[in-house]
């Protein structure tokens, strides 16, 4: 598969941007602030080396995370053995997870940057197979680039809001580049887009509705 060896290649780049290990500002509040979520079922998708799959497992959660890049796989267990914590971590596709044997279930559902760096045609497979995993009720946290380098591929509002069927968005809000600058590691030419303008993030929170899709 083309797009696997693309971003394993990708991955591999010791002058490219990584993410880090500071977990979303948004997930923090959700797990640690005043109003916390009750720990439940999450799903990490495109969990990268794991920064969010390992801070909730750290709080509690039963995590599963799915990436398709198996360097960054490899990275990430070796995050959750060291942080002395369990996630289940599969090497898979997330336009596939039913044939991953994800189950379901997931009351918390997370993409921080997976939704946007699939191509459009596939994007309609990822939605029919997160909904089928996760919960009626559940809570879906989505940071997509409005605005990114690759053409064609950018997420709006209404797309999200058309796409994802069986959802509801609850709330929307520009993501700071600051903040952005701060989930990845790298040299400072290689964040460069980030600062510039280049790219533009959004995170959404979506409420899976509460009969059967």
């Amino acid at each position: 598969m083309l797009l696997r060896l693309a971003y394993e290649v990708q991955h591999r780049l010791p002058f490219n941007i990584s993410p880090s290990t500071v977990p979303d500002d948004r997930l923090v509040q959700l797990v640690a602030g005043p109003d916390a979520l009750p720990p439940g079922r999450a799903l990490d998708l495109g969990c990268g080396p794991g920064r969010n799959s390992v801070y909730l497992a750290r709080n509690g959660w039963d995590v599963t995370g799915v990436e398709l890049v198996g360097h960054a796989v490899r990275r990430a267990r070796r995050r959750a053995s060291d942080a002395q914590v369990v996630v289940r971590f599969l090497h898979g596709d997330v336009t596939r997870l039913s044939e991953l044997g994800v189950g379901g279930g997931y009351s918390l559902v997370v993409d921080a940057g997976c939704y946007h760096a699939l191509p459009v045609e596939l994007r309609a497979d990822y939605v029919r197979e997160v909904t089928a995993a996760a919960a009626p009720g559940a809570l879906m946290v989505l940071i997509a680039f409005e605005q990114q380098n690759t053409k064609g591929w950018d997420v709006s509002e209404d797309e999200v809001a058309s796409a994802f069927g069986g959802w509801e968005i609850t709330s929307q809000a520009a993501v700071p580049v600051a903040e952005i600058v701060r989930y990845v590691d790298g040299p400072a030419f290689a964040k460069r887009p980030l600062v510039n303008g280049t790219y533009q993030a959004r995170r959404y929170e979506l409420r899976r509705s509460t009969t059967s899709a």
